[in-house]
């Protein structure tokens, strides 16, 4: 009995206090998903102070869009072409790759009989931050010196695609 008390305490307690908790990304790639919960955002990062920024955001319930300079501007994205990209992101393990492509790792020879691995976070001056959506799941990676090179392709290919629609 107490126990029920209890729960119904907290029940009430949390109902009542307004508090929303945000609901984390799932950690498991979806199989099938709804076209709309689709969304595929490129945006570049810098350090410079006059860097150029932009954002590319695709999405499948149609609302698609451009910023740079603070201005934004419709996208048309057809679905596809959507489709297309997204498969792009499956045959380069998008989904399998770990986010590290700022430690850089070389060996060295420490001594005339040893080898030494040596790592170092390289600082990111001029990324571009990859993000895929599908429903609950988001996976981001960044795009460092063109690496890793199959995402490197697919964002200038959707570079491209914004570049061809005259932005």
């Amino acid at each position: 009995m107490k126990i029920n008390l209890l729960l119904f305490s907290i029940l009430i307690g949390v109902f009542f206090s307004g508090t929303v908790v945000a609901k984390p990304y799932s950690s498991v790639l979806p199989t099938q998903f709804p076209l709309k919960k689709i969304q595929i955002t490129v945006s570049s990062q810098s350090n410079k102070e006059n860097a150029e920024r932009y954002k590319i955001s695709l999405n499948g319930n149609g609302n698609s869009y451009f910023i740079k300079n603070n201005q934004q501007q419709p996208l048309n994205i057809t679905n596809d072409t959507l489709i297309e990209l997204l498969n792009d992101f499956y045959a380069v393990h998008f989904f399998e790759i770990p986010d590290t492509f700022n430690v850089k790792k070389k060996v060295v020879l420490k001594d005339s009989q040893t080898v030494t691995t040596i790592v170092n976070k390289e600082p990111a001056i001029d990324s571009k931050k990859v993000c895929v959506q599908l429903r609950a799941y988001k996976k981001c990676l960044s795009v460092i010196d063109n690496q890793p090179l199959g995402v490197s392709q697919i964002v200038n290919k959707i570079e491209t695609l914004i570049g061809a629609a005259g932005h």
